[in-house]
């Protein structure tokens, strides 16, 4: 499939958006579309909960958050519970530490780690505002449709 300048996706995405109902004007849609889409990828609270999504979408990532929610563990004691290496367990050990939902020290020989509650509680407040942001339900959507 050839690639498409700026001008043909426009007028294709246009051309599209013709044939929706209750839209108006394709092009004032479009444009407003941009807005919406520039704002989104704006916003820094929105930008926060993507990357805290992407970084628990990883199962040996949310495993690791998971084994930490009672006690701090030493990442000797990752390499067990995900049956890996200590480089790939190092890896995403990092992710989450870059994302400051887990903090290392050094005790004794090893690296312990424990869970950042300040970045839990940002998280936990970003989610519940945007979902109550929420207003376009299904079931209400349904309910008042006429049969």
């Amino acid at each position: 499939m050839p690639v498409m300048n700026n001008n043909e996706f426009k007028e294709r995405i246009i051309s599209i958006l013709q044939h929706c109902e209750g839209i108006g004007h394709p092009e004032d849609y479009y444009q407003d579309l941009m807005l919406l889409s520039q704002t989104i990828k704006e916003e820094k609270s929105l930008l926060f909960l993507q990357q805290i999504f992407n970084v628990l979408g990883n199962r040996d990532r949310f495993l690791i958050l998971n084994s930490l929610r009672t006690q701090d563990r030493c990442s000797c004691e990752f390499e067990a519970l995900l049956q890996k290496s200590q480089p790939a367990v190092s890896r995403d050990l990092r992710l989450l530490e870059n994302m400051k939902l887990i903090q290392g020290w050094k005790k004794g020989k090893f690296i312990h780690y424990s869970l950042v509650k300040s970045t839990f509680d940002r998280f936990f407040f970003i989610l519940e505002k945007w979902f109550s942001s929420l207003n376009n339900w299904f079931e209400e959507l349904y309910a008042s449709t006429p049969r």
